[in-house]
């Protein structure tokens, strides 16, 4: 494999705020890599609210116009074997309930939308992903202990989209070399302690990010700016989040 270039971003993630199945004795009812099994472990991390349209300067005659906040649509409930969905036009809040301790994957299509789609929620400094649209893409949700059972997403998209939001233990097991384009979050079923990654950016602002998590308590996370052909140490089978607007390929590697 060629060596990375430009920024890599190579680093273990903290187990102490992690859930991921087999990894949190507080949530041994799921478990990430298990083919069909349980994997586990959702929630949030600090980010802020997209706000919408600027208000006009009040004049003698008008009175002051409050600021527009995003519409709100509930999606239901998240639970095994049940997935939510909702649909939207423009910036809004989804909100929806979780029934299980599992993190939460957002399936996106804004194969309509224009410009930069971004999914987040409300209070995080960084959004769980963005990409340029049109597009049809999955996210996955901070993965932390402290997750509510109700929460809210944004979806932050310029023209109609529509969401299905699904336990990680429900996203169907792979194996093998995995390929596409834009975010992806796919749940790698081989046991290898490996995987390699080769990346092709979209543009030259594009980078790669990837987060591995497995059931054996050694989350990864990594990623570059620029074009690479690497190997990394992850103990799979584990769910891995995608992101980026480039192609890539990811295969899990004895």
């Amino acid at each position: 494999m060629g060596s990375v270039r430009g920024t890599a971003l190579v680093s273990t993630v903290m187990a102490a705020v992690l859930l991921l199945t087999g990894c949190a004795q507080e949530m041994d009812d799921s478990a990430p890599p298990e083919p069909a099994a349980s994997r586990t472990a959702p929630t949030t991390e600090p980010t802020r609210t997209p706000t919408a349209t600027a208000t006009p300067t009040p004049t003698a005659t008008t009175p002051p116009i409050a600021q527009a906040l995003p519409d709100t649509v509930n999606a239901g409930t998240v639970a095994s074997g049940v997935s939510a969905s909702a649909s939207a036009t423009g910036p809004s809040n989804v909100a929806f309930h979780t029934e299980g301790a599992f993190a939460v994957v957002i399936e996106l299509d804004c194969s309509a939308c224009t410009g930069t789609a971004t999914v987040t929620a409300p209070g995080r400094m960084s959004p769980f992903g963005r990409a340029t649209a049109p597009l049809k893409g999955s996210f996955l949700t901070a993965v932390m202990r402290d997750d509510a059972p109700d929460q809210t997403v944004i979806v932050d998209a310029q023209g109609p989209w529509s969401v299905t939001m699904r336990s990680w233990n429900d996203i169907p097991s792979v194996s093998g070399a995995q390929s596409g384009t834009g975010p992806a979050v796919l749940f790698l079923g081989d046991d290898v302690p490996h995987v390699s990654v080769d990346f092709t950016p979209a543009n030259a602002d594009d980078s790669f990010s990837g987060r591995v998590f497995t059931t054996s308590d050694q989350p990864k996370i990594f990623g570059n700016t620029e074009a690479f052909a690497e190997q990394f140490d992850v103990d799979l089978p584990g769910v891995m989040a995608i992101q980026t607007n480039g192609t890539w390929t990811v295969t899990p590697v004895p």
